[in-house]
């Protein structure tokens, strides 16, 4: 299933750039503008279709360009929101489709029915099996292509080949009075075993490697497995579980202790899927005991006169690292907005505070005699000036320029003051550009005595804004100040401690 979502990706991205007649290679900017102009007309044709024009990216753009350029920019954002997109999931599907290879190469099942096992000194290995059963026995001549019934999924641990343990052990009469409530699992008693019993390698707080020996190995094994599919109901099988404790005293044999426990097993009740599944995992396991020693796990043939197909399924983390990289690309995405967004909040803040200057510099031009005219002239060149002189640039006088340009190209005066009013879009600026535009009949001195005000006004709201900038700052402080007092807490609280326990 997965390599075919990976061949539908790698086939979407191969008829994307066979479309946009690309030849750079994937991610290329013409590949994103070409998306991106799919994307457009399905929006237009398409009105509940909403992929550009819910968000604030327009505004902000809109806000940072405002020279009639905004066309032009939001396209080049969205083309390169694109790209940057297509080259994340790109990168994170070649990296999925590499581990889903890596992953096939590293298969333990051979020859369809053995599992092959470490060297002796290597690592247990684990893999996941399905069990397909035929139709009919293997001697029959079917092959793996003729009907088939899913039986299981089936998690198997290989181990690998080893020698015998000599283990030592001590403190074992304790052991033995609390091993007959550790190792009842399910069951009530030992008297009544239905279920696998819990038999540990080891108990905690004791230095004992244990192992566990039966009387029947067909009812109970040293794992703790119970047989008991093909007993009767009502019956009783008495199986005699040895206990045996080791431990390492650094000698060559080592300390032994047994411990035998009389357990009767009792039928269960079980499904028929339940049943042949039991059966075939216990086949598995009597498998694996008797060929521990050997190079290979032989998988069992049949069960129960039906033949039985193996297929190993490999652990792919491809489908983990598709779902990673696509949601890499959409935090990509959200940022790329927000670092926008917080361009136009931080022009929108500059513009703020440079509007006291702005308005101090109208009533010194205009209370000289200067023309509003001129004074927008005058202003221009001194921010022009102050700019080869290193000066980074400043979104107000900017528009100031722009201003200066429509006024020499012949556009009326009241109209200009109002679109520099509409390309500020803030309440100071269009109060400003409203005084402007309504003022110019009545000459300079009106327009003074009104600017003054305003001057007042704007020197008040910067005080303010420079006062609730501080708390936001204190505010930011505030986390990693009480990191710091948990830390400090630490190294006193910690020291103490071990003293004091000491």
């Amino acid at each position: 299933m997965e390599i075919y979502i990976y061949s539908l990706i790698f086939l979407g991205y191969l008829v994307l750039g066979f479309l946009s007649r690309e030849r750079e290679g994937i991610g290329s900017r013409k590949m994103a503008r070409y998306l991106y102009m799919i994307l457009k007309k399905l929006e237009r044709k398409k009105r509940r279709l909403n992929f550009f024009e819910g968000s604030g990216i327009r505004r902000d753009i809109a806000l940072l360009y405002p020279f009639g350029r905004t066309k032009e920019e939001e396209e080049q954002f969205y083309v390169e929101r694109i790209r940057l997109v297509l080259l994340i999931l790109f990168a994170g599907t070649v990296l999925a489709a590499a581990s889903y290879i890596a992953a096939g190469e590293n298969l333990l099942l051979a020859e369809g029915r053995k599992l092959v096992r470490e060297e002796i000194g290597g690592e247990d290995r684990s893999t996941e099996l399905e069990a397909y059963l035929l139709t009919k026995a293997p001697e029959s001549g079917e092959t793996e292509e003729e009907p088939f019934v899913y039986q299981g999924s089936y998690r198997l641990e290989v181990r690998a080949r080893k020698y015998s343990e000599e283990q030592a052990g001590k403190m074992a009469r304790e052991a033995f009075a609390a091993l007959p409530v550790r190792i009842l699992g399910e069951n009530k008693s030992l008297d009544e075993v239905r279920s696998p019993l819990n038999l540990p390698s080891q108990i905690e707080d004791m230095p004992f490697r244990i192992t566990w020996e039966s009387s029947n190995y067909a009812l109970i094994d040293s794992d703790g497995k119970v047989g008991n599919l093909g007993m009767e109901e009502g019956a009783r099988r008495q199986v005699s579980l040895t206990a045996v404790l080791t431990y390492d005293n650094g000698t060559a044999a080592g300390l032994r202790y047994e411990e035998e426990y009389e357990v009767t097993v009792l039928p269960p009740v079980l499904a028929e899927q339940d049943r042949l599944t039991a059966e075939l995992r216990e086949a598995i396991e009597r498998a694996d005991e008797n060929s521990v020693s050997g190079e290979v796990l032989p998988l069992p043939r049949e069960l129960e006169e039906r033949g039985i197909v193996w297929r190993e399924k490999p652990e792919d983390p491809g489908l983990a690292v598709l779902l990673f990289t696509i949601l890499l690309a959409f935090l990509a995405a959200a940022a790329m907005g927000s670092r926008l967004h917080e361009k136009a909040v931080q022009r929108e803040r500059q513009m703020m505070l440079d509007h006291p200057r702005v308005i101090s510099k109208f009533v010194l031009y205009l209370g000289a005699g200067l023309s509003v005219r001129s004074t927008f002239f005058k202003i221009g060149e001194e921010y022009e000036r102050k700019k080869e002189e290193g000066l980074k640039k400043r979104y107000v006088y900017e528009e100031i320029l722009f201003v200066c340009r429509e006024l020499k190209s012949g556009v009326p005066e009241e109209e200009v003051y109002a679109r520099f009013g509409q390309r500020c879009r803030s309440r100071q600026y269009m109060r400003m550009s409203t005084l402007l535009a309504q003022n110019l009949r009545k000459g300079n001195q009106a327009l003074l005595s009104v600017m003054q005000q305003e001057a007042q006004a704007s020197f008040e709201e910067r005080r303010n804004t420079a006062r609730k900038l501080g708390e936001e700052a204190e505010t930011k402080l505030l986390l990693p100040m009480i990191t710091m007092l948990a830390i400090t807490m630490l190294m006193i609280i910690i020291p103490a401690y071990y003293s004091f326990a000491a």
